[in-house]
């Protein structure tokens, strides 16, 4: 890697629209009140939200054990993706990105199953 010219490997959200109509139950329960900061509603930040809320007891309940399994398993692959794109291993990132994809898919379908999710109703 040049001095000037510079490598990196990363991992965003294209287009943070099509989580919110991917994942519409998640993104009102892992962007709900109350938010800390003004953030992007990207995948990973989505993930990030799950998990610490999850993790802080603060998801609504049936939510907070109805989404647990899959949150946990996004919550894994994220990391797994962080440490892949840290020791430049582009294609364990991208298995992690679709692990994160396919627990995101599993988690907003068991929260279909929820009567009540806050921002939706």
């Amino acid at each position: 890697m040049g001095r000037t010219l510079q490598v990196r490997l990363s991992a965003w959200t294209f287009d943070p629209a099509e989580v919110e109509k991917r994942w519409p139950r998640l993104v009102a329960l892992g962007f709900s009140p109350p938010t800390l900061l003004e953030q992007e509603r990207g995948v990973l930040e989505l993930v990030d939200n799950l998990a610490d809320r999850l993790e802080m007891g603060v998801l609504p309940e049936p939510a907070q054990t109805t989404i647990a399994t899959a949150v946990k398993r996004a919550a894994a692959a994220r990391q797994r993706l962080s440490n892949a794109l840290a020791d430049w291993k582009p294609g364990e990132a991208n298995t992690a990105t679709d692990d994160i994809e396919e627990a995101l898919d599993e988690a907003e379908q068991d929260a279909r199953k929820l009567k009540h999710v806050p921002g939706l109703d």
